[in-house]
């Protein structure tokens, strides 16, 4: 009854809106520094928060930010691992990610439902009222969970209405009075009949400079023509930190007028993979690097973009000389410029690039349907219309069992899933059928093979995939590997020791695993990055001092099976 007139009261007292004009209580007790910024630039998405350095270490205390409730708890081999979830009466919620574990009471619960569900992976909703936490209340450890590459704190404020991602560093005093670098710029011919020194080619261009103030290295005109882009490549340093970070605004001006404006301060989940379209893709599948286009494509639907005249693409076609301005700020407004000059000049030849392929509009489903292959292509899976080419070369491996289809290139960003289904070109034995599968074929990596999935449906391998590219048909009858670390059959486990086995597959990956204890199933933390399970013994869950049986079921995901029967005493 308390707790409901708690929850009752404290429910009343969230606004509508988030109170950005206060601060939050830092969720750890060291320096914050960050090794990653908000709106980061990463693989498919922004950043969605900050990442706090620990130290290199695990282990550290963690706060919670302002007075809340627990809304929800992730347990995950992937993504943030185990991570908290608040929500606060300001209208914001706020994020804890990587955690290497909960405080004891959530721990607890977490366990409890991961042995109900019989599952390592877990996403709870507790009652509001279960997990009430006051400002500077412990709520974890950090650690390194799921798909961390090291030790930090994910941390992130959202929106509560819409679950939106802010920026984190606008209610902390992060010391920051270092300027953006800028390293190179790049001016695309962005329609047909466009020409960047006389060619149908993007021009990158390196710059020189320091302390906010850049030029180009040759500073001397580009010589454009018609409709054209321009992007950047650029990132920034905070006090205290060697990481490279994320730029928050960029602004483009020609001849001082302001033609293009970008700031991320928020974003919803659902657009954030329009990153594709607001990058350089290309560049970045070739390159890694992460030029930021000043343009928009058709079906680009940030919400980040404050001011786009004509998408941000200017014609030039009056034979003068314009000055182009690129201006980049990071959160605390240090703010860094590149200046440099184009001359409009109509070129000899103004005869339109003769495209090849088939063209795909953007805003409508396109389908190709031949003899071995079917593709199908929802509508706005393209950020623009697309030229699309589709060939296919005889396999030169014994382990395809299909041509090898070109489909279209990789350099060329998809939106959405689409469906591609291929025809094996040898017959094929029944018994055999649920092991073939798609594979991807990276054409820049030597032998890179990885697996696309796929299903047996009426004589092809169907599935969704999200890469253009090279596919084929291959099979997987490979088990999976199991092998115990520093452990043997009828070995001891002392009192305060875990169970660490490893598990592998080297081609189509671990679907599944299931471990028994006596026959009841025993929970098993799962950490691919490191191919690991772990077992701590529990006495609530497994009874102490005598033998016990562990049987370990491990499945790939073409269902080949591999089996461990171990005995140990504990």
């Amino acid at each position: 009854m308390i707790q409901k007139l708690f929850l009752a009261l404290f429910l009343l007292l969230i606004p509508e809106g988030p109170d950005k004009t206060g601060t939050l209580s830092s969720p750890l007790d060291i320096p914050l520094v960050l090794s990653a910024n908000f709106g980061e630039p990463r693989a498919d998405h922004f950043h969605s928060g900050v990442d706090f350095k620990t130290d290199g270490v695990t282990g550290k205390r963690v706060y919670t930010a302002t007075d809340g409730y627990v809304y929800r708890i992730v347990v995950s081999p992937t993504g943030f691992g185990k991570a908290l979830y608040i929500r606060h009466k300001n209208g914001l919620s706020t994020v804890y990610g990587h955690l290497s574990k909960f405080r004891p009471e959530i721990e607890m619960y977490v366990k409890e439902n991961q042995y109900a569900r019989q599952s390592f992976s877990v996403n709870l909703f507790p009652d509001p009222g279960k997990f009430a936490v006051r400002e500077g209340d412990i709520i974890g450890y950090s650690g390194n969970s799921g798909s961390s590459m090291g030790p930090h704190l994910h941390f992130e404020v959202r929106r509560s209405s819409v679950e939106n991602p802010l920026d984190p560093v606008q209610f902390y005093d992060i010391e920051d009075n270092i300027k953006p670098v800028i390293r190179s710029v790049v001016v695309y011919p962005v329609k047909s009949l466009s020409k960047v020194n006389g060619r149908k080619e993007k021009h990158k261009l390196d710059v020189s400079g320091y302390n906010g103030k850049y030029t180009t290295v040759k500073n001397i005109p580009v010589l454009v023509y018609g409709a054209v882009g321009f992007g950047i490549d650029t990132y920034d340093f905070l006090n205290n930190s060697w990481n490279k970070c994320g730029v928050k605004m960029i602004n483009l001006r020609v001849d001082d007028k302001l033609i293009y404006s970008h700031s991320i301060d928020e974003f919803a989940f659902s657009e954030t993979r329009y990153i594709n379209s607001h990058i350089d893709y290309e560049e970045h599948i070739r390159n890694n690097f992460y030029i930021q286009k000043t343009f928009l494509e058709p079906n680009n639907k940030l919400s980040i973009y404050n001011h786009a005249i004509n998408n941000g693409i200017i014609e030039f076609n009056d034979q003068e000389l314009h000055e182009i301005e690129i201006s980049v700020s990071d959160f605390n407004n240090n703010c860094s410029t590149v200046n440099f000059f184009v001359r409009s000049v109509k070129p000899d030849s103004v005869e339109p690039v003769e495209n090849q392929g088939i063209l795909m509009p953007y805003g409508q489903k396109n389908e190709i349907r031949h003899h071995d292959i079917r593709l199908s292509f929802p509508t706005n899976c393209f950020y623009d219309s697309v030229f699309f080419n589709l060939k296919k070369a005889p396999a030169d491996n014994n382990n395809f069992y299909s041509d090898l289809h070109f489909v279209h290139d990789k350099y060329t960003p998809v939106h959405k899933y689409f469906e591609i289904a291929i025809q094996p070109n040898i017959e094929i034995d029944e018994s055999l059928k649920d092991k073939l599968c798609l594979v991807y074929i990276d054409e820049d990596e030597k032998e890179s093979v990885s697996y696309a999935g796929g299903e047996w449906a009426v004589g092809f391998i169907e599935e969704s995939v999200r890469t253009l590219g090279i596919y084929a048909i291959s099979i997987d009858t490979i088990p999976p590997l199991i092998q115990p670390i520093r452990f043997a059959n009828g070995a001891t486990l002392g009192k305060n020791s875990k169970l660490r086995i490893q598990i592998s597959d080297e081609f189509s990956g671990i679907s599944e695993y299931v471990a028994l204890i006596d026959g009841k199933w025993a929970l098993f933390e799962w950490d691919p990055k490191n191919s690991l399970l772990t077992f701590e013994p529990d006495p609530y869950y497994i009874r102490q001092g005598g033998k016990h049986t562990l049987e370990l079921n491990v499945k790939d995901n073409r269902d080949n099976e591999s089996v461990l029967n171990l005995d140990f005493y504990w």
